[in-house]
């Protein structure tokens, strides 16, 4: 009887080494990615993975089999976050809740510190923006594969006009999950509230929200102009598209993989940034169809964002967010 459990045993040992060896071959050969989005067409996160897609197929043609999901069909971006983690998925993109992963992404929650796009794909593409990349690698296990763009939010409201730091007070707003984000706002005197981007619409629809915070093509993506009054053009924070991918699924490709992978996060990169500033450029045109349309005071809310920075600051850990503030603001 322990002589037929003992072949036994080297028996199915062998078909096991057998089955890895043809599964280590078929990977090599046959690599399948599975690449998904919580965002609907025409949002910048849904932009960039979709380029991103396009971009592997180019690289690696039938080396590899792209599964490519969008608008929430894998569940919201929580979940999402989730999945990549575990390697449910192999590549998400991430816009505001990617500090919920890594303290360091508060610093895009500063109100009114990147004056424009350049300053900011300027600081993306620093060794900051390196820095960046290996702090979500060592904390969650994730690798960055790309700095893209969101682009930068603005306000849009159901009460009025919002002008001077003084018009947010009270004003019920849906932010993303961030406390960073609920600070700035708060700070100013909004009453800031985390709702799934799902529930949205309703919310604004039935008045138990007044507003929101977002960038044009998302409004525009997700139809919030039917049930929003007022838009504002804040521009107050800069948001990264944070192309993710896990690591292990990572370290699992070969040299020219590795090297295809980080290629097509570059195509994607250009599509991200080109994109996202012709939306919002576009935006402002088909936004002010429906919507009343206005400028903020900038001189009042950069006087008034400024306290909160040192805050969010400490929030992003060490002496990183105080060295991201110097960066920004040098002439």
């Amino acid at each position: 009887m322990k002589l037929f459990k003992r072949s036994t045993l080297i028996g199915f040992a062998a078909v096991g080494v057998f089955a890895l060896a043809h599964v280590q071959l078929a990977s090599a050969q046959d690599l399948k990615v599975r690449i998904s989005t919580d965002s609907t067409p025409g949002a910048a996160t849904q932009v960039i993975l979709a380029a991103f897609r396009d971009a592997l197929k180019d690289e690696l043609g039938d080396k590899i089999t792209v599964e490519y999901f969008d608008s929430g069909q894998l569940g919201d971006e929580i979940v999402h976050m989730e999945q990549v983690r575990t390697g449910q998925i192999d590549v998400v993109p991430i816009g505001s809740d990617a500090v919920q992963l890594d303290s360091k992404w508060a610093i895009f929650d500063m109100p009114f510190l990147f004056p424009n796009f350049e300053k900011a794909h300027a600081f993306l593409d620093s060794p900051l923006g390196d820095e960046m990349k290996a702090s979500m690698r060592d904390s969650v296990g994730l690798q960055v594969l790309a700095l893209g763009d969101v682009g930068f939010r603005h306000i849009t409201n159901n009460r009025g006009p919002i002008v001077k730091p003084e018009d947010l007070k009270g004003l019920k707003m849906r932010v993303p999950g961030s406390k960073t984000r609920i600070m700035a706002f708060e700070h100013f005197g909004a009453a800031p509230v985390t709702m799934n981007m799902g529930e949205l619409y309703l919310a604004l629809q039935q008045g138990t929200m007044d507003g929101q915070e977002n960038p044009l093509q998302s409004v525009i993506s997700r139809s919030m102009q039917e049930v929003q009054k007022y838009l504002s053009l804040s521009s107050h924070v800069f948001t990264p598209s944070t192309l993710v991918m896990n690591g292990a699924r990572w370290d699992s490709l070969n040299d020219e993989q590795k090297s295809a992978f980080s290629r097509a996060a570059t195509k994607a990169v250009t599509v991200s940034r080109d994109y996202v500033a012709k939306a919002d450029v576009e935006g402002r045109t088909t936004l002010a169809k429906s919507m009343e349309v206005n400028e903020i005071d900038s001189a009042a809310f950069q006087a008034a964002a400024i306290p909160v920075w040192d805050e969010i600051a400490k929030a992003a850990g060490g002496n990183f967010g105080t060295r991201v503030i110097a960066f920004v603001t040098a002439k």
